[in-house]
């Protein structure tokens, strides 16, 4: 072999090393876990209340009205629709979306005076050291009931090597651990220590943050520095283990070779089996042998050394 052809060689063997190193590269964010066991990042023990929730589709939402119309009650869950409304039926619909839940039940309250007086709201009531009369502000009225049944607007993510990947429903106690295990747990082409949580950067901030899960740490170790409390909207993204990434890049490498390689191989198995076809039958057994000819409809058979 000249040096050429060696140097060729040698220099496609690089490249193909480069690319599968390319492919296969740790992803993992490099963030000392110390500096992050000193943040003030919520995590497992060290959790944080979520701000006022804010209604949003598709949220199920309770209204009940003590004394409605008869026969028109106003009790139930209210799915809030994609534009942002629940329907009261009778009552007509009002839009909620982007509201805490004291303003969402205000604005209830204020569309139902249309339809009821103030004292079925609530919304007059007496002075307990004179007796006289006074106004009632909307949120304390007890005579209407709002309150939240399902938070479906608020949920993270679970992407990559798990289970059963998707959107969680957030409640705002969930941390990694819990979503991991949610989502069925890391099946066996997971590289358990390359695991990150992305959050997203809030309205208006700077960028988002990319977070660390040591795993093993979490589950074998009782480590809480990076079981973080999740957030609405964060991400939790599994990796895939570089050697079954490296294996799957090969494998597409490959499979257009294989495919043409097969494709001879058909097409030589064929051209073989035509030509066994076309040669006569006492040449296929070495030319030996009794042959027969006929005469005008008779058989006749001409034995070997046979004039």
């Amino acid at each position: 072999m000249d040096r050429t052809r060696v140097k060729h060689l040698r220099f496609v063997g690089s490249l193909a090393m480069w690319a599968v190193l390319l492919i296969s590269g740790c992803q993992t964010v490099r963030t000392p876990e110390d500096k992050i066991a000193k943040s003030n990042i919520p995590r497992e023990f060290n959790k944080v209340s979520m701000p006022e929730y804010v209604v949003e589709p598709p949220d199920l939402i309770v209204v009940e009205v003590l004394e409605a119309l008869p026969g028109r009650p106003i009790q139930g869950e209210r799915l809030v629709r994609p534009d942002g409304k629940i329907t009261l039926g009778f009552y007509g619909e009002v839009f909620v979306a982007g509201l805490p839940l004291p303003e969402v039940k205000e604005k209830i309250i204020l569309h139902l005076r249309k339809y009821l007086n103030d004292e079925v709201l609530g919304l007059v009531g007496f002075d307990e050291e004179t007796g006289d009369p006074k106004d009632i502000e909307p949120v304390e009225s007890d005579r209407v009931f709002v309150d939240i049944a399902a938070y479906n607007s608020k949920a993270y993510y679970v992407s990559g090597d798990v289970g059963s990947p998707g959107r969680l429903p957030i409640t705002g106690n969930e941390t990694v651990l819990d979503a991991i295990i949610y989502a069925g747990g890391l099946i066996p082409t997971a590289a358990n220590q390359n695991i990150r949580l992305v959050r997203p950067a809030p309205p208006g901030a700077c960028c988002e943050q990319l977070l660390p899960v040591n795993l093993a740490a979490i589950i074998n170790g009782g480590d809480s520095t990076t079981n973080y409390q999740l957030m609405p909207g964060d991400r939790v993204v599994v990796y895939r283990d570089p050697i079954v990434r490296t294996t799957i890049f090969l494998d597409r490498l490959a499979a257009p070779f294989q495919t043409v390689n097969n494709n001879i191989l058909n097409f030589a198995i064929t051209k073989r089996q035509v030509e066994f076809l076309k040669v006569p039958v006492a040449s296929q057994f070495g030319g030996g042998g009794a042959a027969t000819t006929g005469n005008r409809g008779r058989v006749t058979t001409i034995l070997p050394g046979a004039r």
